[in-house]
């Protein structure tokens, strides 16, 4: 079992740093940022400058040039590059609270369960080269939990489904503790990049990421509205054999199969980590059922998924994006 780890001071910020958005809150005022987790730079490598971040860097997403480059600094969860998370961690900061006095910001900042050691000490470096002076991190899994209302201190077995952009994390909570936890670096970009390759390949159609998260959501609502998914999917790209712009229809079906994939990779998880899980704690997750926080959650073809195949109850968190923050912020005014 793994113990939960607590804070004696409460820190100025809590940062859910996530691989699609950023949430920052205070005591006082709750979220005080919430944009998209993005940079973009110009200059070389070695002299690189922060031209737009957030929101104004989404709208330069797929439109890089020789001399402007965007980027997302995290990957699966964890920092991809710790420059531009420095950059975007200033900048978001500057956003919400303004410039901190050197030596004086505290912050907690959520982590993937399964981060190493060296990924945490990289988001501990950009952190305070940001101008954060002390930095405590949190498990977002454990986060998420307090954030939905979870009382993870009760002795009764409770199952968190994390459903991310870049990471998808299980975790059997007892005691004010981890009891089994499970993870797989992927999320809902992974099924945006799932998108872009198969058209890529099989169409030869190049799509941008824009385009393949709206081709993603309007195929789930799809799916949700007609299990066959018989219909079809306007998609707006470049022709790779003439490389002039398009709009084709894809057959919904055709789709629907990487979305298949995708939600069985996470009933495949939970069910691993479930066979491994002491039989008391099954009977009460099977009593109480899974509960789903993130970004992906509110894609209710999960939870029917997870229903179908393990047998188990499964709800949808309320504010199921913002658990992991609720729960960061909770540390804040307790």
């Amino acid at each position: 079992m793994y113990k939960i780890l607590t804070r004696k001071h409460k820190p100025d910020i809590a940062i859910d740093l996530g691989t699609a958005n950023t949430r920052i809150m205070t005591a006082a005022e709750g979220i005080v940022f919430d944009e998209p987790t993005l940079c973009c730079f110009s200059g070389d490598t070695g002299s690189k400058k922060l031209v737009a971040a957030g929101l104004d860097a989404v709208k330069m997403r797929g439109h890089d040039t020789n001399d402007l480059d965007v980027v997302r600094p995290l990957s699966f969860g964890v920092l991809n590059d710790i420059d531009a998370t420095r950059a975007f961690l200033e900048y978001a900061i500057q956003a919400s609270i303004g410039k901190p006095r050197r030596g004086r910001l505290t912050a907690t900042i959520g982590v993937p369960t399964d981060a190493t050691s060296a990924e945490r000490n990289a988001l501990m470096t950009a952190a305070r080269d940001a101008g954060i002076s002390s930095v405590s991190l949190v498990e977002e899994t454990i986060a998420a939990a307090q954030g939905a209302g979870i009382e993870i201190d009760s002795p009764t077995g409770t199952m968190i489904l994390e459903c991310g952009a870049g990471l998808t994390e299980a975790v059997v909570l007892s005691l004010g503790g981890l009891c089994g936890r499970a993870a797989i670096r992927k999320g809902g970009d992974s099924l945006d990049r799932s998108i872009i390759d198969h058209l890529h390949f099989k169409h030869k159609f190049l799509i941008g990421q824009n385009m393949a998260e709206e081709t993603k959501l309007t195929l789930v609502d799809q799916m949700i509205a007609d299990a066959g998914a018989s219909g079809s999917i306007d998609v707006k790209g470049r022709n790779m054999t003439n490389g002039l712009p398009e709009t084709r229809s894809i057959p919904a079906r055709e789709l629907a199969a990487l979305v298949g994939r995708h939600i069985d990779a996470i009933a495949d998880l939970s069910a691993n980590l479930l066979s491994n899980t002491a039989p008391e704690l099954c009977d009460d997750i099977y009593s109480r059922g899974i509960l789903l926080t993130g970004g992906s959650a509110a894609i209710s073809l999960i939870g029917q998924t997870l229903t179908d195949r393990i047998g188990v109850p499964v709800a949808i968190a309320n504010q199921s994006k913002s658990c992991v923050a609720y729960g960061l912020h909770s540390g804040l005014v307790h």
